[in-house]
């Protein structure tokens, strides 16, 4: 790249996706390490669109969670756009899955809670959705603490790449996380999305598969929305608590009104498992969930 970026020195690459290659940086003024995401030419369609991405990329600088990748900033120069984050020495969970295949329940579970806080803080505190979360977007660091990437941004850059000659019906996201409203694309999106992506995203981890593994993206579609369901995940991680499944089962609901409403109430069942407590959710009927539970088990 023989741009230069204000305030930045790219070091080297850290990886190269479909909208965007992220650099190792400088920032100058602070002399900290940094991530640079810089989007790719053919991303760069809109002026609208761009002009939303940089401004949810400065808004995301308000984000102050553990859980959390920080933004700090956000621009453009000669037609190059660009965020700078905060750099994560650590790895994705796609990643990890690519190496290991699955986790054990354990980590699955502090996974889930750690995005549940995360998401929970963002909704409460700013009314944002993540509406792309899946294992390319959770990572962990050196430390072990779990960072959810893209936040307040991943709607703009989803809308961004969609291309203008396409049609209504474009699937804008990853279809094997995308919960059933925003496959219907309605305008309402809530954090009720975000649970169904995390759930879909914590069946991936726990049995090393996705929900619909083997279809094309419009049968994915077609069984998210429909009345398909994914195996009971002891099936493939025997060691699944009870619980867990009964939580997932509420997270993946067809229906978002059959859901958990919120965070808050999903956080609490978290904590009833921990506790070994009943839990508030109950299992739903075969075919409205999108993950099936055998509650003779």
């Amino acid at each position: 790249m023989n741009t230069q970026l204000p305030n930045l020195g790219l070091i080297d690459v850290l990886g190269k996706g479909g909208t965007a290659t992220v650099y190792r940086a400088k920032q100058l003024s602070t002399g900290r390490d940094v991530a640079v995401k810089v989007l790719e030419a053919d991303f760069v369609r809109s002026p609208e669109d761009i002009t939303r991405f940089v401004n949810e990329a400065k808004a995301c600088a308000r984000f102050k969670h553990d859980n959390i990748v920080r933004v700090y900033d956000a621009g453009e120069v000669d037609g190059i756009y660009y965020f700078v984050m905060e750099l994560v020495n650590g790895y994705t969970f796609a990643s990890y899955l690519s190496r290991k295949k699955q986790l054990a329940v354990e980590d699955v579970l502090i996974i889930l809670e750690a995005v549940t806080e995360a998401l929970k803080y963002a909704w409460q505190k700013f009314r944002v959705v993540h509406c792309d979360l899946k294992p390319d977007n959770i990572m962990v660091d050196a430390n072990g603490t779990i960072k959810v990437m893209d936040l307040g941004i991943s709607k703009s850059l989803l809308t961004a790449s969609k291309a203008p000659t396409e049609g209504d019906g474009e699937i804008m996201g990853t279809p094997a996380y995308m919960s059933p409203e925003q496959l219907y694309d309605l305008s309402d999106i809530d954090c009720r999305a975000d649970i169904y992506s995390l759930g879909a995203t914590a069946y991936h981890l726990l049995t090393g598969t996705t929900l619909f593994p083997g279809k094309t993206d419009q049968q994915v579609v077609d069984s998210h929305v429909g009345a398909s369901f994914a195996r009971d995940p002891r099936i493939l991680a025997p060691d699944t608590p009870r619980a867990l499944v009964q939580i997932l089962n509420r997270m993946l609901a067809k229906d978002r009104n059959l859901r958990y409403p919120n965070w808050e109430t999903l956080s609490a069942d978290i904590q009833r498992l921990y506790a070994g407590e009943p839990l508030l959710a109950t299992p739903l009927k075969p075919g409205e969930s999108s993950v099936g539970f055998s509650s003779e088990w």
